[in-house]
């Protein structure tokens, strides 16, 4: 007789992360997908839900029936838009989110694996949208990553870097930051990004953030003790400098035949109209040289830390696929 399945509750089946996470997942689990609108192909089961309402939305029998019928929860589900209308957008829905799935767990006493990310450790300054904006998003995770403290259950918390499209994903998600980035880049205005060469910033491959959560969700499974606890997902030492994205960018550029005018970086200390719009995100999203790199804990699960030709490739791929003149 073939042993049941262990059953994987994902939320966010359909954001960036969790479309590529849901195909992983299920090689080895059934998936119940908790969605909103959108129905995710590749679910054994998707049931409607909202992380916005108390209980989820769910009736206290399907809430009691989802409850006795799953192994582990796989929580990505949540708001990552630059500039949402109201901020406290953010708090629904990332962190009081976050508290209904964690009851729910509780419930159904089974470990969680929680998305966070590296936004949780650090404070943004700055009084404009953008940066209003971002810090309202990492107090958010990080509230979140502190109710998780307050659970009865194992959970992993997963703080995770930037992070490039899957190789294999239909379109890249123009609305994240990297690409987002890269398509401003691609538009070659000589000077466009006020941000110094050797600033950096750290942008994962998502096979490797979707190979570090699916081994993860295993462990807690599986019982492993080790694996509840905060887990640093990103390229570490690795990471990319802006003079590597700018390079990218002018050799695709000359590739395609549409070179650019002149560098696309410029000193940010030199006199400009108000830097506003992806020019100021991408100012935030960037750290000084001295600034250390970020954890990685990937060798906890994977073989290897990813290494810098890793990341490079990722980058070439990703840039090629952002052009604006593309259909």
């Amino acid at each position: 007789m073939t042993p049941a399945r262990p059953t994987v509750l994902l939320t966010g089946s359909t954001g960036v992360i969790g479309a590529s996470l849901l195909p992983a997942l299920a090689v080895h689990h059934d998936v119940t997908a908790l969605v909103h609108r959108r129905r995710p192909e590749g679910a054994t089961t998707c049931l409607q839900a909202d992380l916005t309402v108390d209980g989820l939305g769910l009736d206290t029998g399907r809430r009691r029936e989802l409850a006795a019928g799953i192994d582990a929860v796989v929580h990505c589900g949540g708001l990552t838009d630059f500039a949402p209308r109201d901020h406290a957008a953010f708090d629904t829905v990332n962190a009081e989110g976050t508290r209904r799935i964690l009851e729910l767990a509780d419930d159904a006493r089974v470990p969680v694996v929680l998305l966070s990310s590296a936004s949780a450790a650090f404070e943004v300054t700055g009084d404009d949208l953008a940066a209003r904006s971002m810090r309202a998003y990492g107090r958010s995770k990080r509230r979140a990553e502190e109710l998780a403290t307050h659970c009865g259950q194992p959970v992993a918390v997963v703080r995770t870097a930037l992070l490039f499209a899957a190789l294999r994903a239909a379109t890249p998600p123009r609305h994240q930051f990297p690409h987002a980035l890269f398509t401003v880049m691609l538009r070659a205005r000589p000077g466009g990004l006020p941000v110094r060469p050797d600033h950096w910033t750290d942008i994962l491959p998502m096979e490797t953030l979707v190979d570090y959560v699916t081994a993860l969700t295993g462990a807690l499974i599986d019982g492993d003790t080790t694996a509840p606890g905060l887990h640093w997902v990103t390229a570490g030492p690795a990471r990319l400098t802006a003079a590597d994205l700018e390079r990218a960018c002018i050799e695709f550029l000359d590739e395609a035949g549409r070179p650019a005018r002149g560098p696309l970086l410029a000193d940010p200390t030199t006199p400009q109209p108000r830097t506003r719009g992806m020019a100021r995100v991408a100012q935030l999203g960037f750290l000084p040289p001295d600034q250390p790199d970020m954890p990685s804990h990937l060798s906890r699960l994977l073989p290897s830390q990813v290494t810098r030709a890793d990341v490079l490739r990722a980058l070439a791929h990703n840039v090629r696929r952002c052009a604006p003149w593309a259909p």
